[in-house]
């Protein structure tokens, strides 16, 4: 199409818009111009971000061992937080069993009481069944006189 044949505009695009649809669309960009026409004075105008590009890595060449102390001086920072860390774990590990072990003693300890408790109260239900069969052998035998038949 040619620049004239562009620029021309149709009769259904020179009617005015009309309606509250319309209306609300017109408001809009304007209200959009405005705050462009506003934010363009303070934004200066930006570079666009460089594209994305990989990195190249050369290879490198196979190093001979290195001894322990030319490490980085970051690598023995870590390697000395890690040690350390490593070392209030154990401690706190060990802090815990022998709490463990305290709380498994105090409990051993209460259930022996506990069973001691239980023995005593058997012990007398015995000696309260025993105490009650007597009884009831005392009361059967001056009973028995009672339903035997005379003579």
């Amino acid at each position: 199409m040619s620049d004239p044949a562009l620029k021309t505009q149709t009769p259904a695009a020179a009617r005015p818009p009309s309606g509250p649809l319309q209306d609300w669309l017109a408001t809009l960009s304007r209200i959009d111009a405005a705050d462009q026409a506003r934010a363009a004075p303070r934004r200066p105008a930006e570079t666009p971000p460089p594209a994305w590009e990989p990195r190249i890595v050369a290879p490198s060449e196979p190093a001979a061992p290195e001894a322990p102390a030319a490490a980085p001086v970051a690598e023995q920072d870590d390697l000395a937080a890690l040690m350390a860390e490593n070392m209030m774990l154990k401690a706190r590990l060990r802090q815990e069993h022998g709490r463990y072990d305290e709380l498994q003693a105090m409990l051993a300890d209460e259930l022996r009481a506990l069973r001691t408790h239980v023995q005593q109260e058997v012990d007398r239900a015995e000696e309260l069944r025993a105490e009650r069969d007597l009884w009831m052998a005392r009361a059967e035998a001056l009973a028995q006189p009672l339903f035997q038949p005379r003579r």
